[in-house]
């Protein structure tokens, strides 16, 4: 009945509003009944429907239809499938375009009966279109009405919405991707067929070969062009020359030239000059001179084959050689257009002699072209062939050839050498290359000699001038000296070098113009790179899946994710082997590293939606599909889908793949999917549990790829999924996403399950846990309590990361921190940009099995605690990845850069953090266990280390921080602290890291104290052999500027030696935030050997100086590593003025030396007491998070603060209303938690050492009616306080909205006093003797028995009570005279408390603190009394209270102008069933009545009752009174101990998981992850649930497994308990449950109830723990309460009593625990229910009393 309800809890309405705005309001929609028995209809074909296209296509509820349509078909306004549609296995190809799909039926594609991809003939598409946006309204067979008005779901919409899909676009067998396990090089490109030129017929391959050895040979063929001419010693000589072209000529025979073809040119010239005093003349070229038959002639420059080269300047009378190439154009060899051509050598200046020795010219050889292919290109680089430059030209100077062997270098004969450069900016060496050669994936290896005739080390450099595309090869070391040094160096050619119209070698040196420069042997060749064909890791679903045309993508191998290529398959044989249509980069593969080969993955599918390209207004919105409000049992199974262009950037709920607010979605299915080029993230799951991702595939993603949205989502699976290239978006739905940094997994939840996944490249992180404090969107109101980044790693292992920035990280500032350690295992993480992986902001995380390489950082530990990195394998520079780098050359360099080394980059294994204090969060540590380190070494990038420390705050560094079992496995170099570092101290536990146990310390004076300690060269670290080190921190006030304040400590071991001293400064770098913040303090860590004794001294500018207090805290435990100090004594120096204690009381100048309490801060304000001018004020409004606890405050001297002394405070103070600025008067008599409470002066004294810490109220409100009213008290100090570390004097306590302002303060030292320590401190009896006594007590520390009176005294805030033992009959009389009562100078005073409580009344149940005297203490007793006064007033207020005979409560008060102080009586009598109570003066002589008597209810005016006394501290620590209790009845009552009740729950009435029942109770402990125990009978009419907790096992230190107590519907079965906390109260009828945190003595509870619109929450609790306590759930008259006690008899509502829907629906009973991520549970529980009506049999051993 109650389960029917539920599916009609809400209703609501949306008429054409956005769907996200609705949200989860906890409403499904549900399959229709209309289809009920629709996998019997048969099916109709959809050509027979004769639908009209026009308008929207309706598969109507009930109806099957069957595709038959074939080719393309276009839905103008949509499809509408309310029953079944079917894509038959046998369908042909179809593209059907449409703007919107909607599922409210079935929609089934079934899958094909070939399992091949591509199959064109069978591909079925849908295209979405359109750019209005669509409106989806519900079936009006739809019980979930949230969109029977229509809901908005933008533009190209695929919609579920309580139908299912059936999508089958795969094989089970077929895989989507592999790992590359070898690839196949396709060889160097094809180079064109190159002509070898050859002389005309009859000519010789010479035109001219002159020695000019015999002037008459050379008769006719020579001549100085109208110079004087000689020929002697062998050379030709022309003088007298007037003009320029006066130089040698000769007539060459252009008859025998071949046209076009190069011709080699050798000469060897000399210049003379006497007719000046020029030594420099420009060097000569080459001129043609071609007579025409048509008459004059040309005049050509020769030289200029390969561009004009800048003149370079020669010297006179030396000989030089000159080599260069001719080409001879057709006109010039064509005797019918050439009567002549001769060529002459043309200086650039008026030289007088030119003198020119030998000459040849002749026809370049048959073997600068035979043979040539693209795995060279270069010709001729080592001078084999022939000994001329050809085809190397100069661009700048005079290149030749010089074949001397003896200066060539080693291995070669001969060398090239370029003279008379004038710029370093020309390339002196070049040579032309076939530009067929440069095709993309290419990698040429370059080698060469070089040398430079220079005293200066210069560097030459060769580069590739491919068109307008410039790339390094090869950049030589410094060569100086005529010293030869080798170039080498890698190119990789990319789609900038292809399709270059022409391309050249060019060679400069660096910041030298004229230098000579040789170059020797030089080579450039095919290396590889171009693959065609990939071998995968697993063949298996590939060879028979995967086919021609199909699209793969090859992920990056680079640390960009931008690497990743896509290629189109060619074939792919019948072992897998995979041939692509052309060719791609090579990428790394298993068999150059087993651990980072890169994956293949499948991007082609036979069904794919496509988004047209249709609206130019938002081209950023493509089309999305939107699973939405469809729950369990309805199921998809969406399996093979090819996406493109989906998602709508900036719109929230608009993305490709998109489960919204489902809910568990168990046996659902996302599977092989392809998600590309999105607009807007992947697949999303929002608000959706239990879904099953596997093998899908996104690629090309605009934001994050696959995420959980809100954080609520809980126990879904990822398994085998993969991502690359993740974009950041250009348009984020709101500041509050994060997209714009995007990762491929997204994920705010930890409870779910991620295996075998890999994150193969995002502009931002791979894994990305931006878990926060608690559930965000719609998701939050289904999980309020939810805290996602403290939940348990459900399971994480075997997955990857890799091209990324950041691997894995754990990011932001909420960062994750589950309660357990949440293990990472078998992650491996590399080649990433940043780290592989980055624990950020939180704590307990580990690594365990890792495998981390060419990361910046392999694991950087930020600002968290508590990791473990273990069993893992740490690579910085891995040979693989070097060896790659290597092959690319300079293109690694380049932008995007995939070097590891680029800017100076140093590699680091584990950074680890200097931020945290030790003692906060409970953190231990960061530990390195069995963690092999390589690649951190020489070759690696300059500087990289093992082991570095975060140097953003070099403040401090936990002491607990430790390595073992550490190997570091070649010559890295093991630790760098040379950034700043100060205190450094991580403990070497085994000594696997420097060879023995011991601490590696910063290299400094700040923690370099143990002689034994020795410095570590060139690491600005040190190793301490055999020590151990503890820390402590010591606080000071946080006015101090950072590093102002120097610690000097001295001291000496425990074996007798000194330490070195240590200077110790706060060695943040950062602002202290808040620093007028109380808890604000600047903070100094001194970090010392283990069980010395140390003395320090603080220095202000070299002077000594005392800092107002020192407040010390171990920041590590005692036998981390050794034992506390001996001593750690600050010098106090002269005591300070200790009259006035405060500082800067009046406010005139300023605030200076004033804190405040809260975040709320201070304010200088107008207007003082007392006329003044100025005053201090607190802020206190609401909205900014006011309250009580906000106020303001001073740190006090502690050196002024002595045992014994009286202090005395005074202030003035003023209330405002936050709001209205009006006065605010507070109750001077009301409790702290009064509404209109007052504020009081309180002392805080801390000794974090000694674990002690006290708040002495020092002052109260003495009135309420001024505008300025006072504060006053005084106080007297322990010696507990005297040895306070710290003491800060308070005012707070004004209820929010309300602004306290003071003035005036002072707080003064007068006189000693006898210290009230030595009276409370008397030591009790170790075994009182109170076996004669009628009472018991609740402890005998502070309650203490002698003969005839009792002690009750405490200094350390025990509360004390005392009770008859025996119950007592008929008439009572209590009296109490105390006497000895110690009043304290400051505020209410403990006060004396008689009582009568019920005969089942425990002494422990009557023991409250003053929080719990209300709701406990009182609600428990039959009657009390009391008296109260004030420290410094002559007065005294009595109270007594009483049940009376209506069923409430009569109270009566009184006071007297007489303090009743250090003695007095008090009296509760029972006489005749009434009480009385009354207070005397005189030791019981006479008796003063307070009120009336009080009729008691019927049922306790005869019933035995228990006497006793209590005191109620008033929040006080201390107290001493002694008491004479005497008591008188009609007689004693054995209650007969406090034995447990039975329980009503047994193994034969209820159903049980992972517990237990039995007559003594229940235990529920046992391996499900929650236990249960149902009742097997259901109930009617009023019921009431009592759960008393017997004893309650705690698991770790986070929240504890909760207790709750449930009503559910009649057919609830075990099996029909939900295991989701959160679906199990929306389940059940009604429940209220407990939760507790080990350390806090607090209890959180909640009650839930159902209603007509949904779930009710509601919350309480109060300060005890239930460990012990007692939970009631109750129906009573329809309505539904929840209470909760510790003692059984005073019950505590949680929330407000509410009605329930169905008020006399039958229901079972039941208990559940609540894991709350707790590690383990076992609760022992005693159940009782009363019942009044039952349904079916009766139920055995029902009680039917309250316990």
């Amino acid at each position: 009945m109650w389960s029917n309800l539920k599916l009609f809890s809400t209703v609501l309405l949306f008429a054409n509003v956005p769907f996200q705005v609705a949200g989860h309001m906890g409403g499904m929609f549900l399959p229709m009944h209309c289809n009920l028995g629709l996998d019997e209809v048969p099916c109709v074909s959809f050509s027979s429907r004769n639908f009209n296209l026009s308008e929207t296509v309706e598969i109507s509820c009930g109806v099957c239809v069957e595709m038959d349509i074939a080719g393309e078909l276009y839905l103008e306004q949509g499809i509408d499938v309310q029953g079944k549609l079917i894509f038959p296995a046998s369908r042909q190809a179809l593209q059907i375009t449409t703007p919107y799909v909607f599922v409210q039926g079935k929609l089934i594609i079934e899958q094909l009966l070939d399992k091949m991809i591509p199959q064109p003939d069978k591909e079925l598409t849908f295209n979405f279109v359109g750019s209005d946006s669509v409106i989806f309204t519900s079936h009006h067979n739809q019980t979930f009405a949230k969109c029977n008005g229509g809901c908005n779901l933008s533009k190209k919409p695929f919609v579920v919405a309580g139908g299912s899909l059936d999508i089958q676009g795969m094989h089970d067998d077929c895989h989507t991707w592999s790992r590359l396990l070898s690839v196949n090089d396709a060889g160097s490109p094809v180079m064109n067929e190159i002509e070898t030129p050859t002389a005309r017929s009859g000519c010789s391959d010479f035109l001219a070969d002159e020695s000019f050895d015999d002037a008459a040979a050379i008769e006719g063929i020579w001549d100085g062009f109208g110079a004087s001419t000689t020929v002697l010693n062998g050379y030709i000589s022309v003088t007298g020359r007037t003009s320029g072209y006066h130089a040698p000529r000769v007539y060459l025979p252009f008859e025998c030239i071949t046209p076009s073809a190069s011709y080699l040119v050798k000469l060897r010239y000399r210049y003379r000059h006497s007719s000046g005093t020029e030594t420099l003349f420009g060097a000569p070229y080459l001129q043609l001179v071609r007579g025409k038959v048509a008459g004059g002639s040309d005049w050509v420059r020769a030289d200029y084959v390969n561009g004009r080269a800048p003149v370079s300047q020669v010297p006179i009378d030396e000989w030089h050689d000159y080599e260069t190439i001719i080409r001879f154009s057709d006109e010039m060899a064509n005797a019918s257009e050439t009567t002549s051509l001769s060529l002459y050598l043309a200086p650039y200046s008026d030289v007088d002699t030119i003198d020119l020795e030998h000459f040849e010219l002749k026809l370049a050889p048959a073997s600068a072209f035979e043979g040539r292919s693209c795995d060279s290109l270069l010709v001729n680089g080592n001078l084999d062939l022939f000994d001329h430059t050809y085809p190397f030209y100069q661009g700048d100077g005079v290149l030749t050839v010089v074949e001397d062997a003896s200066i060539a270098p080693p291995g070669a004969t001969s060398f090239f050498q370029s003279k008379f450069r004038t710029s370093k900016y020309y390339s002196f060496f070049s040579q032309n290359i076939a530009e067929e050669c440069l095709v993309k994936a290419s990698i040429y290896t370059f080698s060469a000699y070089a040398r430079v005739d220079s005293p200066v080390a210069r560097v030459v450099s060769f580069s590739l001038e491919a068109g307008t595309t410039t790339s390094s090869i090869a950049t030589c070391p410094p060569s100086a000296d005529n010293s030869w040094v080798h170039c080498t160096g890698n190119i990789l050619l990319t789609e900038e070098h292809a399709g270059a119209v022409s391309a050249h070698i060019a060679t400069r040196i660096h910041d030298d113009d004229y230098s000579n420069v040789d170059v020797a042997e030089v080579s450039f060749s095919y290396h590889g790179g171009r693959v065609t064909q990939l071998t995968l890791e697993d063949a298996s679903g590939v060879s028979d899946c995967w086919g021609n045309g199909a699209e793969v993508l090859i992920t990056s191998h680079t640390i960009q994710h931008e690497s990743a290529q896509v290629a189109t398959i060619e074939s792919v044989d019948t072992i897998g082997i995979i041939t692509l249509q052309e060719p791609i980069y090579r990428p790394i593969t298993l068999e150059d590293d087993p651990q980072t080969g890169v994956e293949v993955a499948l991007l082609t599918r036979n069904i794919i939606f496509k988004a047209a390209e249709d609206d130019n207004e938002s081209p950023l919105d493509g089309g999305h599909v939107i699973i939405m409000h469809t729950t369990a049992p309805v199921i998809q199974n969406i399996v093979g889908v090819e996406s493109h262009g989906f998602g709508q950037q900036g719109r929230l709920g608009r993305y490709p793949m998109h489960f919204h607010m489902c809910g568990s979605v168990d046996g659902s299915v996302v599977s092989k999917l392809a998600v590309r080029n999105t607009k807007q993230r992947g697949i999303v799951v929002h608000g959706t549990n239990d879904l099953y991702l596997d093998e899908n595939i996104l690629h090309n993603t605009r934001g994050h790829a696959m995420m959980l949205e809100d954080g609520g989502e809980t126990g879904n699976t990822f398994e085998r999924n993969l991502g690359a290239v993740g974009h950041g978006v250009e348009i984020r739905i709101s500041d509050a996403e994060s997209d714009t940094n995007p990762s491929t997994f997204w994920i705010t939840n930890p409870d779910n399950t991620w295996i075998g996944n890999v994150a193969a490249g995002a502009a931002f992180s791979g894994f990305w846990f931006e878990v926060t404090s608690r559930v965000r969107g719609p998701s939050q109101a289904l999980h309020p309590d939810m805290i996602p980044n403290a939940l348990a790693l459900r399971h994480f292992s075997d997955n990857v990361s890799h091209s990324n920035s950041q691997g894995l990280q754990t990011y932001p500032q909420t960062g994750y921190r589950p309660e357990v350690l949440a293990v990472f295992r078998n992650h491996r993480s590399y080649r990433n940009r940043l780290s592989g992986v980055f624990f950020h902001a939180g704590g307990r995380l580990s690594m365990d099995g890792a495998y981390l390489s060419d990361n910046k950082i392999g694991v950087d530990i930020d600002v968290d605690h508590s990791d473990v990195i273990s069993n893992s394998v740490i690579i910085g520079s891995s040979n693989v990845y070097q060896n790659f780098v290597e092959s690319v050359g300079a293109a690694a360099y380049q932008w995007p850069e995939v070097a590891l080394c680029e800017a100076e980059n140093t590699l680091v294994g584990v950074r680890l953090d200097s931020f945290h204090d030790g003692h906060l969060f409970g953190a231990t540590g960061t530990s390195l266990r069995n963690v092999t380190f390589s690649g951190f070494g020489p070759t690696s990038c300059p500087g990289s280390t093992v082991l570095h420390v975060d140097d953003s705050d070099i403040l401090y560094f936990d002491t607990r921080n430790s390595i073992e079992e550490i190997i570091v496995s070649d010559d890295s170099r093991k630790i760098e602290l040379c950034d700043g570092e100060q205190q450094v101290a991580i403990r070497d536990v085994d000594g696997s890291f420097f060879g023995e146990p011991g601490f590696i310390i910063s290299d400094t004076n700040a923690i370099f104290a143990h002689p034994d300690c020795n410095s570590i060269a060139s690491s600005c670290a040190a190793f301490c052999p055999g020590v151990c080190l503890r820390s402590l921190t010591v606080a000071v006030p946080s006015y101090y500027d950072r590093g102002a304040l120097t610690l000097e400590v001295s001291g000496t071991l425990p074996d007798g030696r000194a330490i070195t001293p240590i200077y110790v400064q706060d060695f943040q770098t950062k602002d202290i935030k808040m620093p007028l913040k109380e808890s604000s303090h600047g903070r100094l860590f001194v970090t010392l050997p283990a069980g010395g004794s140390y003395n320090g001294r603080f220095f202000l500018n070299n002077e000594p100086v005392w800092p107002l207090y020192t407040n010390l805290q171990y920041e590590d435990t005692e036998g981390n590593c050794g034992a506390d100090f001996a001593s750690f004594e600050i010098d106090e120096f002269d005591s300070a003025q200790c009259s006035q204690l405060v500082q800067n009381g009046e406010f005139e100048t300023g605030i200076d030396y004033w804190w405040h309490v809260g975040n709320l801060g201070l304010a200088h304000v107008d207007g003082g007491a007392n006329g003044s001018s100025k005053a201090l004020m607190a802020p206190n409004a609401v909205q900014d998070g006011g309250g009580r606890w906000v106020g303001v405050g001073q740190y006090l001297d502690t050196r002024c603060i002595e045992e014994g002394y009286t202090y005395t405070m005074s202030a003035k103070v003023k209330l405002t209303n936050s709001v209205t600025g009006d006065l605010f008067q507070c109750n001077l008599s009301g409790y702290s938690s009064d509404e209109a409470s007052c504020p009081k002066a309180t002392l805080r004294f801390v000794n974090n050492v000694d674990g002690v810490t006290s708040w002495p109220s020092v002052g109260t409100m003495q009135q309420n009616d001024n505008e300025w009213n006072t504060i006053e008290g005084t106080f007297v100090a322990t010696a507990e306080n005297a040895a306070a570390h710290a003491a800060f004097l308070y005012i707070s306590g004004a209820p929010a909205d309300v602004d306290i302002a003071v003035d005036a303060i002072s707080f003064t030292r007068t006189i000693i006093t006898s210290p009230p320590s030595a009276l409370a401190s008397a030591s009790p009896s170790a075994s009182p003797d109170v076996s004669n006594s009628p009472f018991e007590a609740s402890n005998y520390e502070s309650v203490q028995f002698d003969e005839e009176s009792i002690r009750l005294v405490t200094d350390s805030s025990q509360d004390s009570t005392v009770l008859t033992k025996m119950a007592h009959i008929g008439d009572l009389d209590m009296i109490v005279h105390f006497q000895d009562r110690f009043v304290s100078d400051s505020g209410y005073q403990p006060q004396l408390v008689l009582f009568f409580a019920p005969e089942a009344a425990s002494v422990d149940d009557l023991t409250t603190n003053d929080n719990g005297f209300g709701p406990y203490f009182e609600s428990t007793v039959v009657a009390w009394m009391r008296e109260r006064v004030y420290c410094c007033m002559d007065h005294t207020w009595f109270t007594a209270k009483a049940n009376d005979m209506d069923g409430g409560v009569t109270a009566y008060s009184g006071s007297i102008a007489q303090k009743m102080a250090a003695s007095g009586s008090l009296r509760l009598k029972r006489t005749g069933g009434s009480i009385s109570a009354y207070y005397s003066f005189d030791n019981g002589t006479l008796w003063s009545q307070i009120g009336n008597d009080v009729l008691l209810p019927a049922n306790n005016q005869t019933a035995p009752l228990k006497m006793g006394f209590r005191i109620k501290r008033e929040w006080k620590a201390s107290y001493d009174v002694t008491t004479i209790p005497i008591i008188s009845s009609d007689g004693e009552v054995d209650p007969g101990g406090n034995t447990d009740p039975r329980s009503s729950f047994s193994d034969d009435n209820t159903e049980k998981q992972s517990a237990t029942c039995e007559e003594g109770g229940c235990v529920l402990a046992g391996p499900d992850y929650n236990a249960i125990v149902l009742s097997k009978e259901s109930f009617t009419g009023d019921v009431t649930l009592i759960v008393k907790v017997k004893n309650r096992e705690m698991f770790g230190e986070g929240y504890q497994s909760g207790l709750w107590l449930f009503f559910a519907p009649e057919d609830a079965t075990l099996a029909s308990i939900p295991a989701n906390d959160d679906d199990f109260r929306n389940y059940a009828v009604a429940t209220v449950g407990d939760k507790i945190f080990p350390s806090i003595e607090h209890t959180w509870t909640e009650m839930s109830s159902q209603d007509i619109s949904g779930r009710i929450d509601q919350h309480g609790g109060d300060g005890w723990q239930n460990t012990d306590g007692y939970l009631k759930l109750e129906r009573i008259g329809g309505n539904l309460k929840a209470s909760m006690s510790a003692n059984g008899n005073g019950w505590m509502d949680i929330g407000e009593e509410q009605p329930l829907p169905f008020p006399d629906a039958p229901m079972k009973v039941g208990l559940r625990t609540q894991r709350n991520w707790a590690p383990g549970y076992n609760i022992e529980v005693i159940p009782q229910l009363i019942i009044f009506e039952k349904v079916g049999a009766a139920y055995a051993d029902v009680t039917v009393t309250d316990p």
